[in-house]
Parts: structure tokens; sequence; C-alpha cells
């Protein structure tokens, strides 16, 4: 005949269980933080990079940096989209990170002067965030279950939009006119780093 658990032995498995999930729980935040600072200096380190090869006039160009959620590029042009690609320098981003704020900054030939494009900026409203059929069609990239009565997919992110109509057609996208400097804004859940450009150039760390 098996002998039963006792009431001591079900509390101290409960209470091994309980500490390794705690354990879990701390080094994954650690882990998140730790990323977080380290690409907050990474993106800080090669938008000082950008503005230094404009001002050392290097190859005779501006140079700037393109940020998206998946990378970010240092390139060489007035633009991203006019740029030369041959000198992208690229960068991948963990999928844990989040950019919002400018997508795109360029610091002027000889003068490291920023100028951020008309740009559509924010962080698009996730699919599942929408509870009718109607407002989940009109967000891109998400798409309505008639049997589950739920709205799924991925939306499309903001920095896709070249225009403000469908920049602002487009839940949680704000359309951003040029500019001189701005944010850059690192998120992961509700932790935020923030890299501030100012009208004269200056990079800082807020």
């Amino acid at each position: 005949m098996m002998k039963g658990f006792t009431l001591f032995e079900v509390l101290i498995t409960f209470g091994i269980l309980a500490f390794l999930v705690g354990f879990v729980s701390f080094g994954l935040d650690f882990y998140k933080r730790q990323e977080l600072e380290n690409q907050t200096n990474d993106v800080l380190e090669t938008l000082r990079r950008a503005q230094f090869k404009a001002i050392s006039v290097e190859s005779d160009s501006s140079y700037g940096v393109y940020l998206t959620n998946a990378n970010y590029t240092l390139f060489k042009g007035q633009s991203f989209s006019q740029r030369d690609s041959r000198f992208d320098e690229v960068f991948n981003l963990p999928a844990i990170i989040r950019i919002e704020g400018l997508s795109e900054i360029v610091f002027l030939k000889s003068e490291g002067i920023p100028e951020s494009p008309a740009h559509c900026g924010g962080t698009c409203n996730s699919c599942n965030q929408f509870t009718t059929r109607t407002s989940c069609q009109n967000q891109d990239g998400c798409s309505w279950s008639r049997m589950l009565r739920r709205c799924s997919g991925t939306c499309t992110a903001c920095n896709n939009y070249q225009n403000p109509t469908d920049c602002q057609g487009q839940s949680g996208c704000i359309w951003h006119p040029p500019s001189r400097g701005g944010n850059v804004i690192l998120r992961v859940d509700n932790e935020i780093r923030t890299i501030n450009i100012n009208e004269v150039g200056r990079i800082n760390l807020q």
C-alpha cells in the first residue's frame, strides 16, 4: 500500500515551486532590463557615429540613422529612401525591444545639425484591442474572425506609412511634420529609455 503525501511535504513542494517561479521571473526581468540598457547605449553610440561622419564630411555626404522594431541602420545620404545602400551598417534588435519616437534622423554634412524628415511615428494599436468587426478591419494587418468574434493578426507598423492620410488612418500612429531633433524611445514592457537629439545636435540620454 502506497503512503500518501503529508501536509508538510505538500507545503514544502509548493514552497519550492513558488521559489523557482519567482527566481525565473526575476531572472527574466533582469535580462529585459539589461537588454534595454545595452541596446539604448548601442543606439546612442550609432547616432553619435553618424553625426561624427557627417561633421567629418566623410565621403562628402550627410549621414543618418533609420530605426524599426527589427533593426536600425546607419546610412549615407540625405534620407534613408535616397541613401547609398552600399554603405549601410545594419544592427538587429531583440524581439523584446520596441522603438518609438523618431524613425529617421539625418545629420547634415559638415554641420552635424539633425534633420528629421516628415514621418509616421507612434505604436500601432494591437489587433486584440479591437472588439468590433468595423474597427478591426479598419486597422491594417488585422482581420476579424466571424466564428470566434475576435480580432487577430499583427498591426502594420507606423513607420510603413509615407503620407499623413494613411498614417492617421492607422490607430495608434501619429504623423510628424519635418523637424530638427526629437526623441528616440526604446521600450521593454513598461520601462523606457529616451535618447534626446536637440535642434543644435546635442545627443543625450535622458
